[in-house]
């Protein structure tokens, strides 16, 4: 925990990234700076980013899913109320990205009184579909060496800037921004790309048709044969999320625990218990269905709760997704609020005095956008500050932009303690002012609209300025 001197009565729980154990100090860092206590758990393990081995227990699984966390919290608040000289937590927020997100999602499901508020993003809510998911794009691109694998970083560079080319006008306005990704899923010609065909910023990596097909499986949505019963398994990746390929489908190094060669089956091995030796190559559709049956059965990870009534009395949600996310596909994002809005009698809209979901073009997994895109993505959200100057001590948005406009986290705090709630959040991009990487400048700024209305261009100012932009 981080107990700063001077305590606004508020604490901030952050999450974590992946299936990593450690305690997410960068994102706890921001807590002080707004004032608040902060707090963070190790999920019960310590570990690197690919590494799932440690999972070798059920009680170690479940601390990961949920329990590390909730007794962190129940702990951490009695011992700030403590340190405090008794003085009791006004309001207890959340922010978490990923597994973060996850991890947000699950505790309201699991304790709604827990949290007064809580800023989700990308959430990987789907463990018991992500996992097979991840190892299924690994079966679409084996052997490594065959013709219809993704191997080149050139391949990624050529399809990304091809779709750019093709579909950044779809939305009516050039600016080297995916807005629309739904029209170029429609509108996409995949030929462009082939070997022997001039393209947008031809290159010398070319694709190959049986390549072509492997790219399409994955833009599409992962549905079990139907000998499994033809159920959708995870969402598929969007147009524009092209840059972010590379996390799956590229090893990051030469060690046991890279992406490519190991992390897409580790999941079955060690959280569905196949053993150590199980190859990926054995993976097939009835891998997604088992991987079901035994999360519900035991470690309860999926957050898959669709009724928030309870929680709908007391708290709010702001959710958050980037249309650029090459790792956790928006669409799934999508899905959880759709489902959500479903489950609890309604259409789109109903939800709006305690539940908001923003989509934000251009952004990819988490935070950041592609040096040939530069969309507005920063809004205070989890893990964000540390991407931008000054880095491991940031906060919030930078160059004074720390305010409930700009701030996902202040908008969710006016929101639950004022009942200002938002209806759009202007997100913010920089550029570097000098090759020190220290000094930035803004770039643009664009509003980001309450799903599913859109941001709109007034056709006369300045596309960088947010002002000549409005949702509907």
């Amino acid at each position: 925990m981080f107990l700063p001197e001077t305590w606004n009565s508020k604490l901030l729980v952050v999450g974590n990234y992946e299936f990593l154990g450690g305690i997410n100090w960068l994102d706890m860092g921001p807590g002080p700076k707004y004032g608040m206590a902060s707090l963070s758990t190790d999920t019960g393990h310590n570990s690197g980013a690919g590494d799932i081995s440690w999972a070798d227990t059920d009680q170690k699984k479940r601390n990961w899913a949920s329990e590390a966390l909730e007794g962190s919290i129940l702990l951490g608040k009695s011992l700030a109320t403590a340190y405090y000289s008794n003085s009791p937590i006004e309001y207890t927020y959340y922010s978490g990205c990923s597994t973060g997100g996850r991890q947000g999602l699950k505790q309201i499901q699991r304790d709604p009184d827990i949290f007064d508020g809580a800023l989700i993003g990308a959430p990987a809510w789907d463990t018991k579909h992500l996992m097979p998911w991840v190892s299924k794009l690994a079966v679409w691109n084996l052997p490594e060496n065959a013709s219809h694998a993704i191997s080149d970083p050139g391949l990624f560079t050529r399809l990304q800037a091809e779709v750019l080319a093709q579909c950044d006008p779809l939305d009516g306005v050039q600016d080297n921004i995916v807005s629309a990704p739904e029209l170029c899923r429609r509108a996409f010609n995949a030929t462009k790309i082939r070997c022997g065909v001039a393209a947008a910023n031809q290159s010398d990596a070319c694709w190959t048709q049986p390549q072509v097909e492997t790219a399409q499986k994955m833009y599409a949505d992962y549905v079990t044969a139907e000998e499994e019963g033809g159920t959708l398994v995870y969402s598929g990746l969007e147009y524009g999320s092209e840059a972010e390929w590379t996390a799956y489908l590229l090893p990051i190094a030469p060690e046991e625990y890279n992406v490519r060669r190991n992390f897409d089956a580790q999941y079955e091995r060690y959280f569905m218990n196949y053993g150590a030796d199980w190859p990926i190559t054995e993976y097939n559709d009835s891998v997604a269905d088992d991987s079901g049956r035994r999360d519900d059965g035991s470690v309860a990870a999926t957050a898959d709760q669709y009724n928030l009534g309870r929680f709908r009395d007391r708290g709010k949600i702001i959710l958050y997704g980037g249309l650029a996310d090459g790792v956790l596909p928006v669409g799934h994002t999508t899905l959880y609020y759709e489902r959500t809005v479903e489950r609890m009698g309604g259409g789109r809209g109903d939800l709006d005095d305690f539940f908001r979901y923003f989509q934000i073009p251009g952004m990819g997994h988490c935070w950041g956008t592609p040096n040939n895109v530069k969309a507005p993505w920063m809004i205070g959200g989890a893990g964000q500050a540390a991407q931008r100057p000054p880095y491991n001590s940031g906060w919030s948005v930078p160059l004074g932009l720390n305010d409930s406009r700009h701030d996902a986290l202040l908008a969710l705090m006016d929101w639950v303690e004022h009942g200002s709630a938002p209806s759009e959040i202007i997100a913010s991009e920089f550029n570097f002012t000098d090759s020190t990487g220290q000094n930035i400048k803004l770039h643009r700024q664009r509003p980001i609209c309450l799903y599913p209305h859109v941001s709109v261009w007034d056709g006369r100012g300045s596309q960088d300025d947010a002002t000549s932009w409005t949702c509907r």
